[in-house]
């Protein structure tokens, strides 16, 4: 039997990468590739509930909207932090690409 991973993944932030519920933007405070940590969320949602939102990403004049969906793991000051479904199967690849274009433009300043 192997050990189980315990360490939490690594989190990020991305600039052009924002989440719609209900028709209400809302920005990401963090990320990786299983959870999300939403700012500006309502206190009343609790732990287990699930949320369907979309990750909106936004490139120059293109923007792009991702619905998913995932479970409330903890909602406190700091956010409300969900666990989602990638919204594609190629989610991994879409993130690594957002990361690498921030840094070269971040470069470029």
């Amino acid at each position: 039997m192997q050990a189980q991973n315990t360490q939490p993944l690594p989190r990020l932030t991305l600039k052009n990468m924002h989440v719609m519920i209900d028709r209400k933007t809302h920005p990401i405070v963090n990320m990786n590739i299983q959870d999300v940590l939403i700012g500006g969320m309502p206190d009343w949602m609790a732990v287990g509930q699930r949320v369907e939102f979309s990750f909106v990403i936004t490139l120059k004049e293109w923007e792009r909207s991702l619905p998913t969906y995932g479970v409330v793991i903890k909602n406190d000051s700091a956010g409300l932090d969900v666990r989602y479904t990638p919204p594609t199967p190629s989610w991994r690849n879409i993130l690594m690409k957002l990361v690498s274009e921030e840094a070269r433009g971040n470069a470029k300043k």
